[in-house]
């Protein structure tokens, strides 16, 4: 038996004073007191010494029969005392309750740091828990399962080992990834699948997409959350053989819609593995039967800003006009005038002349001459008298008049 006033026992002998006996007496019956179990917990009139109740020492076990927890008083070390005085579960372990509707009832006699298990038997042995009190609010939100990982943020990269993750238990079937961003991390130099062209010392980024089958499409939905607005990005193999090869941009009703982009590029040989350059490059003439539409402008001869069209201007200088000879320039200007290609006798420039009104055209005023030869012939029979013919004429100047046969549009020049 430990004694509380002393951790020696001696057991009384015929030598032994009347005196001593009584206290190492009264000390085995306070030691007793350490298998203290009730409703409630031990308290000063519980335990008197030399005829006047003494607080109960550290050390006291209590058993409650309210909780079914063993409490020992620790006036030091506790937390806080549910049960009273300076009984606590500290350092004792943990609880376990039939279930967690059982530990909800007990709640209000937690404290904080508490484990508490619920395993039962029956039905309910699957639903077996490990949870902690993290308050001494004396309620639910005081529990949190230890086996479910915390959502404040907690949890960072250096709690997961590096390939802790492996791709069979990373699985997003009937869910999504909210984020605020996804990252793709490149692999090491020359590591994973190849592009083409792949660019020496460089690693490939992947974000692997795959569908069902390999004639199954697969796609990156973006405004998922939206029925009426979303579109995908979508590789669709079952289609014809040109759509197999590239990417399409598809709206929710299966239609396809527009794509924007500040340059669209293309292969400089259609069809081949040669660099992609721009689909439609600055500088570019096309016709159009209807108004310029924004990212051209009319090819009518106006002056525009060197600086806000600079890829125009480094495309055909100044060509067609210097403008003020430093901060503009001119596009071209093909009003009333045939497009001529260049050559040796033709360089690019604003060219020379126009159309008239009714697209006719007028050959230049000149002069004609007519010069003929000197003879004579005879007026009569031999030797008779001679007369002179014409040997000379000239008429005037004059011109001639054509339509040319022509319709009429606009030229526009790609910005």
């Amino acid at each position: 038996m430990a004694l509380t006033d002393s951790n020696t026992y001696t057991e009384p002998t015929a030598g032994t004073s009347l005196n001593a006996s009584r206290t190492q007496y009264n000390n085995s019956m306070r030691s007793l007191l350490t298998n203290f179990r009730s409703s409630s917990p031990p308290d000063t009139v519980n335990i008197v010494a030399s005829g006047s109740p003494i607080d109960v020492p550290d050390g006291t076990l209590f058993a409650s029969t309210e909780t079914n927890a063993l409490y020992i008083s620790d006036s030091i070390s506790k937390k806080s005392s549910p049960v009273g005085g300076n009984f606590t579960r500290n350092g004792i372990g943990h609880r376990n309750e039939n279930g967690i509707v059982a530990m909800m009832a007990n709640a209000d006699n937690y404290e904080i740091g508490e484990l508490a298990t619920t395993v039962s038997s029956g039905a309910l042995a699957g639903n077996a828990r490990l949870y902690l009190v993290t308050a001494n609010n004396r309620t639910a939100a005081d529990f949190i399962d230890v086996g479910i990982p915390p959502t404040n943020g907690s949890i960072v990269n250096t709690m997961i080992a590096i390939n802790g993750i492996t791709t069979d238990r990373v699985n997003l079937t009937g869910g999504k990834v909210t984020t605020a961003g996804l990252r793709v991390n490149d692999l090491a130099t020359g590591g994973g699948k190849t592009w083409y062209p792949e660019a020496g010392a460089v690693g490939n980024a992947q974000l692997q997409i795959s569908g069902v089958s390999s004639t199954a499409n697969s796609a990156i939905l973006f405004n998922y959350s939206s029925s009426a607005s979303n579109v995908s990005l979508a590789h669709e193999p079952g289609q014809t053989a040109v759509a197999r090869t590239g990417l399409a941009v598809i709206k929710q009703d299966g239609t396809y819609t527009a794509m924007a982009a500040n340059i669209v590029l293309s292969s400089a040989i259609q069809g081949s593995g040669t660099v992609p350059v721009p689909l439609l490059p600055a500088g570019s003439i096309v016709v159009t039967g209807g108004a310029v539409p924004a990212g051209w402008l009319e090819c009518d001869g106006q002056t525009i800003s060197r600086t806000t069209y600079a890829a125009l201007f480094a495309a055909i200088g100044t060509a067609y006009g210097a403008g003020d000879g430093s901060s503009t320039f001119l596009v071209p200007n093909f009003g009333s005038k045939v497009l001529i290609g260049e050559s040796s006798d033709f360089a690019m420039g604003p060219g020379a002349a126009t159309f008239v009104s009714g697209g006719t055209i007028t050959t230049a005023s000149g002069s004609a001459s007519l010069t003929t030869g000197t003879t004579t012939a005879s007026t009569g029979g031999k030797d008779a008298g001679s007369v002179t013919v014409l040997n000379a004429a000239s008429v005037g100047g004059h011109t001639h008049t054509a339509v040319v046969p022509h319709a009429v549009a606009r030229y526009m020049v790609k910005t």
